[in-house]
């Protein structure tokens, strides 16, 4: 049987009929906006490579704290096709307008050719109408050109 998705429908192309398989509010339509808004500003960003030639890897170390736990993961920066964008996304789903810019930071580390550099975010989000209480912790590590 083969379907087609429409409208958070999927319909069955012999008989026309469809049933509901997830809802497509207005969080959702909201979440993509701003997923594409976050690619477009990437692709419009300078790439890291033009801006500091003589870096030659980078990697980050992020550790998301919440009130119960924490979730760590490393992100490798690709220095060749990177832009010079470093924004987080905030791991709470219902956060709003939320994230963690460390552009400034991490660009100030790398002009100074810090081998590592350390640092702490706080969310800028809401959650409803309470602000958001999430923070990550994040070290970079950047290896340079002699």
């Amino acid at each position: 049987m083969r379907r087609r998705k429409s409208h958070g429908l999927f319909t069955n192309l012999r008989t026309g009929s469809g049933s509901l398989l997830y809802n497509n509010s207005g969080k959702s339509r909201a979440a993509a906006q701003r997923s594409r808004d976050r690619r477009k500003a990437e692709d419009d960003a300078p790439r890291l490579i033009d801006v500091l030639p003589g870096l030659r890897s980078a990697k980050l170390a992020v550790t998301e704290l919440v009130a119960n736990g924490a979730t760590k993961y490393i992100k490798h920066i690709v220095v060749a096709r990177s832009p010079v964008l470093f924004i987080i996304p905030c791991g709470d789903p219902v956060c709003q307008d939320g994230g963690h810019d460390i552009t400034s930071e991490l660009m100030s580390a790398f002009r100074k050719r810090l081998a590592t550099a350390s640092g702490e975010s706080a969310c800028s989000g809401t959650t409803g109408t309470a602000e958001c209480r999430r923070s990550i912790q994040y070290t970079l590590t950047a290896e340079y050109a002699s």
